[in-house]
């Protein structure tokens, strides 16, 4: 089994993707099958690991975030093994937005730390399928360097919207053709960016959205309109 062609190998290990605890037994067998396994594990890790993502901090950004009053010396690791980052697919920025939290560094420095984990997720290497924006993200991650290549295969979209990240979704909306699925969370009194991210795309098969402003929810319908031939919608307005 282990002779076989690391193609075919590939294929085998991934229809295991959802079973986790055996391809953490795979990983064991030997360095080939752990090289296969570790990009299936982290296409979307069900946690990350601060020590892990602060690992793959260059010396350069490190010695920046000394400069600023941010030391992680305590908390840094060794060099990973592998660069995990560019495996991940699913690019879960509430889940990163609650672990730089955890960061025991003063509050007006976590924007400077977020800055620096996002230009280390999003790059040049590294293409992600999903995306999830929480409310009140107002990290302008379209403009990061590489974030035209990052999100121009987004398949998925998560975002809860409000005043604060409309401008990343105009921006996502010249980046992201391709997704065919949108969740949306509308929390704003204003639009624009919600509805040039629906009309930019080419091929969108559902939207589900939570909306109570009316004015807005009729917006977001006759958006949709232009995507009949393709788009299937689920509605639901919070009470």
């Amino acid at each position: 089994m282990s002779k076989l062609n690391k193609d075919v190998l590939f294929l085998i290990l991934e229809e295991l993707q959802t079973d986790r605890k055996s391809l953490y037994s795979c990983l064991l067998v030997n360095k080939a099958w752990c090289e296969i396994i570790v990009p299936i594990l982290w296409k979307n890790p069900l946690k990350y690991s601060l020590n892990l993502i602060i690992s793959h901090l260059s010396n350069e950004t490190r010695g920046y975030l000394k400069s600023q009053g941010i030391d992680l010396s305590s908390i840094v690791q060794r060099k990973p093994s592998f660069n995990y980052i560019r495996f991940v697919r699913y690019l879960d920025l509430i889940r990163l937005e609650g672990i730089i939290q955890t960061i025991n560094i003063e509050e007006y420095k976590i924007s400077i730390m977020t800055n620096e984990i996002l230009k280390l997720f999003i790059n040049r290497d590294t293409k992600f399928t999903h995306l999830y924006i929480p409310s009140h993200f107002n990290y302008q991650i379209h403009l990061i360097l590489g974030a035209e290549y990052c999100f121009s295969g987004l398949k998925f979209l998560y975002c809860c919207t409000d005043n604060t990240n409309q401008n990343i979704l105009e921006g996502l909306a010249q980046i992201s053709r391709s997704t065919r699925k949108l969740e949306l969370y509308v929390f704003s009194n204003n639009n624009f960016g919600i509805i040039k991210l629906i009309e930019a795309q080419k091929n969108l098969n559902e939207v589900l959205f939570y909306c109570q402003n009316k004015s807005i929810r009729k917006a977001l319908e006759d958006s949709l309109n232009k995507h009949l031939n393709t788009v299937k919608y689920i509605f639901h307005m919070l009470s």
